[in-house]
């Protein structure tokens, strides 16, 4: 079967830091997901600045569809893209090899019942050290392959905002018209507190 890394990275923005990030890690819990790493950087809005953080999230990936959909309509998506990695001939390829070392292991292990002399012995011991390092690094290659495959990667950007951007929305001509003079008002009223 197809071996296939997904990633999905979200930008958003919310004027409901706390809630937003909140609601995010109950829905991580919900879908058997975990958070790999999480940033959170800034003061709240009503301090010295806006807060923003960063998640590196962990999703089965039969729940992701359902996840991103969901934790889309927590806050503002104002950017969000999705690809996919297949490493198919990387496993089937690490497996093989695996496979051929183990082979080798066994016929070596017949041979040192087999060994009748010292020297032989320990140039079996050698490759058969070498061996086993070798299987190690396959299997655990291909346990973060299995975890790759099964859990997706969901990379969230959040920003606190005071005002949400109306661009991610699709809007008809007239209210294009009407959401950029207000976003105008808004940045000349902005201006004028700031002078």
């Amino acid at each position: 079967s197809q071996k296939l890394i997904k990633t999905v990275t979200l930008s958003m923005e919310t004027k409901e830091f706390d809630a937003l990030l909140s609601g995010i890690q109950d829905k991580v819990t919900e879908s058997g997901g975990y958070t790999e790493r999480s940033e959170v950087d800034g003061n709240s809005y009503y301090g010295s600045g806006n807060r923003s953080a960063w998640l590196c999230l962990r999703i089965p990936v039969d729940k992701l569809d359902t996840f991103v959909t969901t934790v889309s309509g927590l806050g503002n998506v104002t950017s969000k893209s999705e690809s996919v990695d297949d490493i198919t001939l990387q496993y089937v390829d690490t497996e093989s090899h695996k496979k051929a070392l183990e082979t080798e292991q066994e016929r070596l292990l017949i041979l040192m019942e087999q060994a009748g002399n010292m020297e032989d012995i320990i140039k079996i011991e050698t490759r058969l050290s070498e061996i086993r390092y070798e299987l190690q690094s396959y299997e655990s290659t291909l346990r973060t392959y299995d975890n790759q495959v099964d859990y997706s990667t969901v990379n969230v950007d959040i920003r606190e905002v005071e005002r949400e951007s109306s661009g991610a929305v699709k809007q008809s001509y007239l209210e294009e018209v009407k959401s950029r003079l207000s976003d105008n008002f808004y940045d000349i009223g902005q201006g004028l507190r700031n002078f």
